[in-house]
Order: C-alpha cells, then structure tokens, then sequence
C-alpha cells in the first residue's frame, strides 16, 4: 500500500432523536422518563441468560462493517448462514429505535444477567450512561462494553470493556477505518490503569492485516499485561471485498504468533459449533 486512501462511507449515521429534547429530558427521573436511545436490535441467549444490545452509529469507516451485509446478530439461528453467503448489496440502515421504557419492557420479560452493549459503536449514545445505570439498578446485570475505543463513554456502570483492535501500523489503521489508532491504544492503556476489565480482539485478513500484524498487535497488548484475553477472528466477507477468508491453518499460525507475547489467546475460525441458542427479540 503506497498512499492512503480514505474509505468512502456506505451510508451515514443520522441521529434518531433530538439532541435539545435528550438534554430537557436528563433532568427527570431515569425510571419514569423516555429517554430515546440508539438501541434498534435486541438479542437473547436463554442458556447464558445473556442480552446483547445493537446501537447504531460509528467514528469508524470500516472498509468491510459487517452491518453493510447485515445489521443484526449474526449469532441469531436464522443468520448463522451468513458467514459463508457472498455479498450482494449494501442492507437497508435501522429506522425503528428503542426508549428507555421500551427497552425495560423488553428486558423485564427476560432472565438476564449479563448485557452486551455492540452493535455498531455503543460509545456514541448520550443515552449511554442512563442506560447502563437502569442496567445495574433494576436488573443487577453485568455490563460490557463492546467497542473500538475510539472515544469511550462514562464507564460508572460498565463492568467490562472488551475492544477491537484493528491494525498496529497507523498507515494500515487509517487505511482501514479512515481514523488513526493512536488515541485506541491510549485508551487500552488508560482502561486498563484505571482497574476496568478489559479484554482485546483484532481480525485476521490475509494478505491485508496478516499474522504478522496480529502479532505486532499482540505485542502491544503484552506490554501492558500478558494476562489480558486476546481473540483472533476470522475475516468473512461483508462487502464487495478483494479479500478472502482465512483458512484454518493460518488461524492458527496468528494465534502461534500472538502467544509469544501473551499468555491468553484463543484463534477462533468461525467454523465453532454453537453450544446456545440465540433469540431476535426486537
């Protein structure tokens, strides 16, 4: 790669609440008011007793998002099929979104007892902090933050936070996400100062971020703790990509390299049997 080069945005994220009636309405009671939130998917493992909540909006521009091929969990039974399905077009962008009292209607009728906030990037929400303050205090759950630590959110009711690492070279970062990584790594340094759970996973793309990157990643990751979980996935296409999935066996050579700097590393190549069901529930 000689220069870098922009990516152009698939689509854009537009707010789908007022941002003056969101600051009249902080003044009330988080309980009884209808705090509009970011939150248009809910998902549910029963077995885990485990929600996942899906926030649209990103600060990345990620050549291949996977909610350019699909913007719900991918876990889901009847989405398990779209790991190996080609690319056809770009899906239709959420239009429906979730209130804070809609969102406790959904979760009181559930066993829940960990919350997974994903999707895009959950950081983003100005509901992020009411929302997982009702989170703690009406259901007692477990909070993790699913993010790329671009920007974090106020983390008073987040028990962990588990960050995707996109690429170690800064050219390389820029060229994929269109944002450099320096501020990413100084918010895993910071996080991880400050007491919070942390927990990383980078994506491995042959012949574009290659186990040698991983490696460099883990690296990284080594010298602020060799304890700290580390995942290595595996590229699927999402996107019109030049790019191809990795076989198992070079799975397996990342999570070689990566465990010469960290004691925790699972390669995982997409291919796992799932041992739960998983829900839509919105």
């Amino acid at each position: 790669m000689n220069s870098v080069e922009t990516p152009v945005r698939a689509f854009e994220f537009q707010t789908p609440w007022d941002k003056t009636a969101l600051r009249e309405r902080r003044a009330g009671d988080i309980s009884t008011v209808s705090i509009p939130t970011n939150i248009y998917h809910v998902s549910y493992t029963p077995e885990a007793k485990e929600v996942s909540l899906f926030f649209w909006g990103c600060n990345f521009s990620c050549r291949e998002c996977l909610c350019k091929k699909n913007v719900y969990n991918y876990l889901i039974t009847e989405n398990l099929g779209l790991f190996d399905t080609e690319p056809t077009c770009v899906v239709n962008l959420p239009t429906r979104f979730l209130n804070l009292d809609e969102l406790t209607d959904v979760l009181d009728g559930l066993d829940v007892s960990t919350v997974l906030l994903e999707g895009q990037e959950a950081s983003l929400d100005p509901a992020y902090l009411p929302i997982t303050e009702m989170l703690h205090k009406r259901y007692g759950t477990r909070n993790v933050l699913c993010t790329n630590a671009y920007r974090l959110p106020p983390l008073e009711h987040t028990d962990d936070v588990q960050i995707s690492l996109k690429a170690f070279n800064d050219e390389l970062h820029r060229h994929y996400t269109g944002k450099s990584n320096t501020r990413v790594f100084e918010n895993v340094i910071n996080l991880y100062k400050s007491g919070k759970k942390i927990s990383l996973a980078s994506l491995l793309i042959p012949d574009y971020i290659t186990a040698s990157e991983i490696e460099r990643l883990a690296e990284f990751v080594g010298g602020v703790d060799k304890n700290i979980p580390f995942h290595i996935l595996a590229f699927f296409k999402a996107y019109s990509s030049q790019w191809r999935r990795p076989a198992p066996g070079e799975m397996e050579e990342a999570g070689v390299l990566a465990r010469r700097h960290l004691n925790r590393v699972w390669a995982w190549t997409g291919k796992e049997k799932m041992t739960c069901e998983v829900l839509r529930i919105v």
